[in-house]
């Protein structure tokens, strides 16, 4: 797989491209014999050309430039922005013929500000110029992933997934990306849609139209001709550019250049830069900024991404982009954040690009490890899994049960003995009561915790190998991906209730089955199975037996049960008996629960297996979510 990184800048453009497998970086594909191009387009002899040939004093015609930055407000931008493509596509050509046969993906940069919709629409206009398999990713983001990856940084790792902030300067925008953990975090993209270095292109060239004398003459030019106008702002740009590479040279001498224009009149531009101007101009109201000068738009920017980060301030700034060579603005982002490591780009030309082949590798690798955990975790390997063993839960899940109902049944007898019941009828009907409340409550949850954890590692050790191969395959830690007893254990790995996967109408069905047990072992007969525990039993022996002549066994249960029988008589009845008596049916109750969940006529076991994988299923996809990061980073 091989994936072209696009950057497709308003004032510069660069293509890389970068094998899946590759430990070597984003090799730069020159276009017109140069790293990076001029974002230029127009046509020349019929076809369209691009970068230095898009000139006018080249013989090109229909010359247009910082298109990218009218994209979203004007609807012909989108025509030459596909046009741009088109020239660069065919550049690409003409140096590798055979380059775009192996590509099977295409990353292009966007400004942080554009939403989802706008990224779409962008990456069907790229498609639709030729480039396969466009995606769209935000240039911050790719500023990042150029750092995080770069060998030639040496930046140490540890440092980039703490927090980083990345300012990325452009020609048309300034964009900001918080990044904690190795991810985005909320409001993470943002910046000044506004401020680029594009504006000081023009606000050079209008100092210089101010100060000419033939700039009135020169204006009514660029009204007629939009190729001459584009001519300037380049020669603008240029001399910006130059006057950044070298600033100390041009404290004290002026860099100038002489422009020469032929439309209706040959007329004559100057434009000049030094330390002062540079000063004069960079503190100007703009009117492309609102009247703010370009210092003041920044410093709002900066205290906006300050702002931002303040809870987590970032361990390092990251600042690319062909504009982040003017030293005020290192100066500023410095000042701003004066506790962080500043990391600026050596080819920030180039360093978009780059990020954008990172980006496709990793977003690849992101696709491939999200569907194939969502296999394994709603697949049928999981659900088999887990019919083979829920059989090892029963017992587990019924000696819990059976525990909750005995404390249950010693506390409505203590309140049966203290007269606060008055019959064996109202005794089980409190009793049933309280099992049906604490059945599905904290104490059973607790109970079956630890042979819960136990039964699931071994569960999760049958997925082990294959969720270790799709880590190695997709650059993930194995650990993070871990499901064996040590996670599960420390509360990292997957997490699970038995009740909560039984879902209520299992609940309620079991709840059925334990009442009927339970009740018939303390009530069962007439009450004689609580009152003929203990003393109470050889006394009443003997009246139960003559009842039992005279009444026959259902009208004599009957009587027992709505009997009010005497507190001496109920003290008899203690919490040793009743334990006792539980206990001589322990394994009568807990053989009706396990009987009822492995019974596939009322379907609770196959309604327990769909719960249990369904749960296990969510918690291994937010599992595998966490360990993202380590691909994202």
């Amino acid at each position: 797989m091989r994936i072209l990184g696009f950057d497709l800048g308003d004032g510069e453009s660069a293509v890389t491209l970068l094998d899946e497998n590759s430990t070597i970086e984003p090799r730069v594909i020159p276009l017109c014999g140069r790293a990076s191009t001029l974002t230029a387009v127009g046509l020349r002899d019929g076809q369209i050309v691009i970068g230095e040939d898009a000139s006018v004093m080249s013989g090109a015609v229909n010359v247009q430039t910082r298109f990218k930055a009218k994209y979203l407000s004007d609807p012909s931008a989108s025509g030459v922005v596909r046009m741009f493509a088109q020239g660069v596509l065919a550049q690409l050509m003409r140096e590798e013929p055979a380059l775009m046969a192996n590509v099977s993906a295409t990353v292009v940069g966007c400004p942080a500000g554009w939403g989802q919709g706008r990224r779409e629409q962008y990456a069907a206009l790229l498609e639709s110029a030729g480039f396969p398999n466009v995606s769209v990713v935000p240039e911050p983001r790719a500023a990042f992933l150029y750092v995080r990856h770069a060998r030639g940084l040496r930046i140490d790792p540890a440092l980039m997934k703490k927090s980083a902030m990345v300012v990325d300067v452009g020609s048309s925008t300034t964009d900001f990306a918080y990044v904690v953990d190795g991810r985005q975090q909320n409001l993470s993209l943002f910046g000044d849609t506004n401020l680029g270095g594009g504006v000081l292109d023009e606000l050079i060239l209008e100092r210089a139209l101010s100060l000419s004398p033939d700039g009135e003459a020169i204006r009514r030019v660029f009204e007629k001709s939009a190729a001459w106008k584009s001519f300037c702002e380049l020669e603008a740009r240029r001399l910006k550019e130059a006057y950044f590479l070298d600033e100390k040279k041009w404290e004290t001498q002026p860099l100038s250049r002489q422009l020469v224009i032929c439309y209706d009149e040959t007329l004559m531009l100057d434009i000049r830069l030094d330390a002062a101007q540079m000063q004069e101009i960079i503190h100007m109201p703009a009117a492309q900024l609102g009247g703010r000068s370009f210092v003041k738009c920044l410093d709002d920017a900066l205290a906006a991404a300050q702002a931002v980060s303040r809870e987590n301030p970032p361990q390092a700034v990251i600042l690319t982009g062909g504009a982040s060579r003017m030293t005020f603005l290192r100066e500023a982002v410095g000042a701003a954040f004066e506790k962080s490591l500043l990391i600026s780009c050596p080819e920030p030309e180039c360093s978009i690009a780059r990020g954008l082949a990172y980006a496709g590798c990793v977003d690849e690798k992101l696709r491939i490890f999200r569907s194939e955990t969502a296999s394994i975790a709603r697949g049928e390997r999981l659900s088999l899994a887990v019919s083979q063993r829920i059989h090892e839960l029963y017992r587990p899940l019924a000696n819990a049960i059976f525990d909750v109902c005995m404390e249950c049944a010693l506390d409505s007898v203590r309140l049966w003995r203290q007269g606060g019941l008055d019959t064996i009828d109202a005794l089980e009907a409190h009793c049933q009561e309280r099992i049906a409340r604490e059945i599905s409550g904290n104490d059973v949850r607790e109970a079956v915790q630890e042979p819960m954890k136990a039964w699931l590692t071994m569960l999760l050790e049958t997925l082990e190998d294959e969720l270790t191969a799709l880590c190695e395959r997709c650059g993930v830690p194995s650990e993070r991906m871990t499901l064996g007893s040590a996670n599960v254990h420390a509360g990292v790995g997957v997490k699970l209730s038995v009740l909560d996967a039984m879902g209520m109408d299992v609940l309620s069905g079991l709840l059925s089955v334990v009442l009927a047990a339970v009740g018939a072992a303390i009530c069962g007969g007439g009450g004689m199975a609580v009152i003929s525990s203990g003393p109470l039993g050889l006394i009443l022996g003997a009246v139960i037996g003559v009842l039992l002549m005279l009444l026959g066994r259902d009208t004599m249960e009957h009587a027992l049960r709505s009997a009010n029988l005497p507190g001496f008589l109920r003290f008899l009845v203690s919490d040793l008996a009743v334990r006792l008596g539980m206990d001589r049916q322990r394994q009568k109750i807990e053989a009706s629960i396990i009987g009822a969940l492995a019974d596939p006529s009322n379907g609770f076991s196959a309604r327990l297996c769909a719960g249990l994988a369904d749960t296990i299923g969510v918690q291994l996809e937010a599992m595998a979510k966490n360990a993202e990061m380590s691909i994202e980073a």
